[in-house]
Formats: C-alpha cells, sequence, structure tokens
C-alpha cells in the first residue's frame, strides 16, 4: 500500500560511493555551490561546466580541488561521467543535461525538477561512520529537511559511535548472543543520553 502521494515514484535507497569517479555538475550558482561541496567531501572528481560561477566556486578550482569550464553545456559533457546533477536555473539546459544523461544511462540529479530526475539527493544527516538520508522523492524538500533536523536533536553526541564500538568489541570477547547486542546498546545510549 503506497498511501498519500502515489503518484510519485517509489524510491530504491542507495548510496554511491563516488570516491575518485567523475561527477558532472551542470551549473555554478548558489545550488550548485552546496551540491559541489558534497561531492568533493564525497571524494568524485568533479567538473563544473557553466559560463559563471559563483565565487565560492571559482575558488575551489583555482584551489585544484574541482574542475570548472567556464562555457555552455554541452550533451558530450555527459560523457564519462558516473553521475550528473543539472543545478541551473536555464530550463532548456537542465532538460539538455538530463536529457543526455538519460541517454547514456547516466543517473541524473535534476535539482527542483523531479521529472527529469533519475535520482534524488536527500536530506543528509552524517556521524561518521553513520549516515542517514531522508528523501521525498523531490516532491517535498523542506520536509526533508524539517525530519533531517528532527533526527539530528534525537541522535547521541558524536562519541556515540566509539562507545557502540567498544561495547561490540566487548560483546564479541565476552560471546554476548547477537540476540542480546541490540537491547544493550539501546539502554546503554539512552543512559548516556541522560
Amino acid at each position: 500500500m503506497r498511501g498519500a502521494g502515489q503518484d510519485i515514484p517509489l524510491l530504491y535507497p542507495l548510496f554511491l560511493n563516488l570516491r575518485d569517479k567523475r561527477v558532472l555538475v551542470v551549473g555554478a550558482g548558489a545550488v550548485a555551490h552546496h551540491k559541489v561541496l558534497a561531492l568533493v567531501e564525497a571524494g568524485a572528481q568533479v567538473l563544473v561546466v557553466a559560463p559563471q560561477a559563483v565565487a565560492s566556486l571559482a575558488s575551489l578550482a583555482q584551489a585544484g580541488r574541482i574542475r570548472w569550464e567556464a562555457r555552455q553545456f554541452t550533451e558530450t559533457d555527459v560523457s564519462g561521467a558516473w553521475l550528473v546533477v543539472a543545478a541551473t536555473s536555464d530550463s532548456d539546459v537542465q532538460r539538455r543535461a538530463a536529457t543526455a544523461a538519460t541517454a547514456n544511462r547516466i543517473f541524473v540529479v535534476a535539482v527542483d525538477d523531479p521529472p527529469r530526475s533519475s535520482a534524488y539527493a536527500g536530506a543528509i544527516v552524517s556521524r561518521p561512520p553513520m549516515m542517514v538520508a531522508i528523501s521525498s522523492s523531490g516532491a517535498a524538500p523542506a520536509l526533508s529537511r524539517l525530519i533531517r533536523e528532527l533526527i539530528e536533536e534525537l541522535l547521541p553526541s558524536d562519541d556515540w559511535i566509539v562507545h557502540a564500538r567498544r561495547l561490540r568489541a566487548d560483546w564479541r570477547r565476552d560471546r554476548v548472543p547477537m540476540g542480546e547486542r541490540f537491547g544493550r546498546l539501546v539502554k546503554e545510549i539512552m543512559s548516556r543520553r541522560q
């Protein structure tokens, strides 16, 4: 049973390892800036194609953290990309980038353009090595952000990962059955939050 929003596609959740993989970002404005930062953090080799760029993206290019080609997008730009992010306010360029990616069987995040997207960026809560992504399939990004903020408030502090690893090592050493570990972890985390 799908419930409300049945016209929205049911998505398959997936986390991508983009380390050392080429990602094309079409557009270089404020929205593209946020996408590029996340891609750089993930270790992607980011190519930005746009005639102009916000100062922060130009600085990343000058520092060698991304490659920026100051020109118009062409359909051949998608060649060799593992992912395309279309983040431009030019609807024609947005459409062309999404169409080229789809024709080449490359997933495309078309920002604020769900019908042209084959992938959707989620609202992210990251406490390495843990990551939680929330998606509305592009239908309600503000709601995804609100849910992300609520989850951030509920999660224990960053040191809980270190503590959980220590507990796991102890439980493995003491041969605590797998079925008992989750309950013990919940009790430990709850006691640490009080």
